[in-house]
């Protein structure tokens, strides 16, 4: 008996000061209170085709709690497509306005030269001016925050830590000099496992100083 629905719902959810519409879906029809509602309208010369139109002119929908309203089908529509627009840091007000939502996303800015690893925990921050959002990172961004994190890890080493680091690394490069000079020799090719070593080694030496 149930046609297409003419109403939706709009859920919704308060956070901080706003109230934010989460999603929209069709309004459940309750067909009980439908029929109650037109029971006083059926009249005995009505046949079957004319119960049902009565009955579509006439829905009763099911009671929605505090976290939605009811909205027509043109503006359940309207609603949708906002959100459909929104974006991934932007939510969309009961208003029809859209906030800003950078919550829990971590962001790097520099300050006083140096990279800052920080988080916006509020709906409706922007972020200060010069944030880049981890997604967002160039290639070169994401090297030079990497070596900066590589510097500061280092900077936090003791002596000792920094000596068996330095070895570790040494012993990896070693290593890694030995397998090149085994496959050259087989492949027969030129290759002088001393001097790739000694040309990397330099480079560990430096950053372990």
């Amino acid at each position: 008996m149930l046609e297409e629905h003419e109403m939706k719902v709009r859920y919704k959810v308060k956070i901080g000061d706003y109230t934010i519409v989460t999603h929209v879906a069709d309004a459940a029809v309750d067909p009980e209170r439908t029929k109650e509602k037109i029971a006083p309208m059926i009249k005995p010369e009505m046949n079957d085709d004319d119960i049902k139109r009565l009955f579509n002119e006439n829905l009763v929908y099911a009671n929605v709690g505090p976290e939605a309203d009811l909205v027509s089908d043109e503006t359940g529509s309207q609603v949708q497509d906002k959100l459909d627009e929104a974006g991934k840091h932007r939510r969309l007000l009961v208003s029809g306005e859209y906030i800003v939502d950078h919550r829990c996303c971590e962001y790097w800015i520099k300050k006083s030269g140096k990279w800052a690893n920080e988080k916006i925990e509020e709906i409706g921050v922007e972020l200060p001016e010069g944030a880049v959002l981890q997604e967002d990172f160039t290639p070169e961004q994401q090297e030079e925050i990497a070596d900066w994190q590589e510097t500061e890890r280092i900077a936090g080493m003791s002596l000792e830590e920094k000596a068996a680091a330095k070895q570790s690394a040494l012993d990896a490069l070693a290593d890694e000099a030995d397998r090149l000079d085994r496959r050259s020799k087989i492949q027969e090719q030129a290759f002088d496992p001393i001097i790739w070593y000694k040309e990397r080694a330099r480079f560990i030496e430096a950053k372990y100083a």
